[in-house]
């Protein structure tokens, strides 16, 4: 009895199992006989409320794309959204083509699997973002209809082929023209060492300042940015550390988006004051926000900049027998750090170079954290030095090196009366080739402006 009783809830549970397979498998060919029987091309040709984007995808040849067999996702602007397409477009076919194309890419795009925001390719070679709701802030009315060979999604607004940021800044008129002329002039600079602006892949962020702001930040850095002898230099490196920290790699869609505070690729903060905002541009890979004030102060603009000592440039000998990368315990706060030491090296005033780079004109006090911690069998102190474009400067003087110090101490002074782009430090021993007292060792250097 108990086993025929097992039996037929089997065969009730099989048949249910069996029915709702079957009405999923309805489900699924009344899903897709309406649009896996359609290429792209034929499911918009369909669509009344289309017909005008099916107009523009013959005039520039895509409707031709969309019949192939490769996979696209379609953004299908209604009629309504495309009523005021300037003639100007549909009359020059490369601008046509280009307009089309940004409507389309060449994999298929489900906004169901929108989790977090996709940065998406499209045939015109810009990039449009992705989200479960909207496509660059533009709203998907008809979401992820099926066809042959992809996915159409009905749009209420065109995607126009927008400029990227670098095309912006050469040709729109709203740029403003003294940051304009900075930006041009140190156009391969700035590429290669903040952002490349012109690559569409990325969203950027851009502040950029009428003309009236950019000069009153350009005059506050011009006597850190002193070149001698050269006025137009001066003021043209003064108009690169005011322009290097501008530019994020960070979308920012909407000023209440922006937070008080942007850190730059340098570390600088830099604080927006969202009411001096005169004007939001979009651009195809990220927003330029247009202000009329910035005021960064000179704490934020030159912060402090710290050295690890291991991560050295070259040093004056080749000693790597006798060099040690060393992980210590601090043994007043239990924490690691990881330091260098050459010892037993033979060489007076051997040293370790360090390469910096943007060094403003300013006076600098430099403190290290080195730990003389008994170095083989070592009971004194020993002496080293900061040295300043040369391994050997005059200041600052040798310090001394205490016995079991784990905390900073100050290395010295000193002043720097030109702007350095390129910048060499040194850690030098001693001068001396006895053991016991041209050891080196450090953990860091902190180099810390004076205003």
């Amino acid at each position: 009895m108990y086993r025929k009783i097992i039996q037929i809830l089997f065969v009730v549970t099989g048949s249910a199992l069996l029915l709702a397979g079957c009405k999923k498998w309805d489900d699924h060919n009344a899903l897709t006989d309406d649009g896996l029987t359609m290429n792209l091309a034929e499911r918009i040709a369909n669509n009344t409320d289309l017909s005008r984007f099916m107009e523009l995808l013959r005039q520039s040849g895509y409707a031709d794309t969309l019949e192939t067999s490769k996979m696209f996702t379609v953004f299908a602007p209604t009629n309504a959204a495309l009523a005021n397409l300037l003639p100007a477009i549909e009359n020059d076919a490369a601008a046509l083509k280009q307009f089309v194309g940004s409507h389309i890419s060449s994999q298929a795009y489900y906004t169901s699997d929108m989790d977090v925001m996709a940065r998406i390719p499209m045939l015109n070679g810009k990039y449009h973002n992705l989200t479960a709701e909207n496509v660059d802030g533009v709203a998907i009315a008809g979401k992820d209809q099926l066809a042959k060979n992809g996915v159409l999604q009905i749009i209420s607004e065109a995607l126009p082929a927008l400029p990227n940021i670098q095309q912006f800044i050469a040709s729109d008129e709203r740029m403003p023209g003294k940051q304009k002329a900075a930006l041009l002039s140190v156009d391969s600079l700035f590429s290669s060492r903040v952002h490349d602006a012109g690559v569409e892949a990325k969203n950027h962020t851009l502040f950029v300042l009428r003309d009236a702001a950019w000069q009153a930040e350009v005059d506050k850095l011009i006597p850190y940015s002193t070149v001698p002898g050269n006025n137009d230099s001066t003021a043209k490196v003064a108009g690169w550390l005011v322009a290097k920290d501008l530019l994020v790699d960070t979308l920012y869609s909407s000023a209440a988006a922006i937070p008080d505070t942007i850190v730059s690729k340098f570390g600088v903060r830099v604080g927006i004051n969202k009411t001096a905002i005169a004007e939001a541009i979009t651009t195809s890979n990220g927003v330029v926000y247009v202000l009329n004030q910035l005021d960064v102060p000179l704490h934020n603009k030159f912060p402090v900049v710290v050295i690890e000592a291991e991560n050295y440039t070259s040093a004056s000998h080749n000693r790597v027998a006798n060099t040690f990368i060393r992980d210590k315990r601090d043994s007043a706060t239990g924490g690691i750090f990881r330091d260098v030491l050459v010892y037993n090296h033979g060489v007076a005033q051997f040293n370790l170079r360090y390469r910096l780079t943007d060094i403003p004109a300013l006076t600098y006090r430099a403190y290290w954290m080195a730990l003389n911690d008994n170095i083989n069998g070592m009971t004194a102190p020993f002496t080293q030095k900061i040295g300043v474009d040369s391994f050997n400067s005059p200041l600052p003087a040798y310090a001394t090196v205490e016995m079991n110090r784990y905390a900073e101490q100050l290395a010295g002074e000193f002043t720097l009366t030109s702007y350095k782009p390129v910048f060499n430090l040194y850690l030098t021993a001693a001068n001396s080739t006895a053991t016991n007292s041209n050891a080196l060792v450090c953990n860091y250097i902190r180099l810390v402006p004076v205003f």
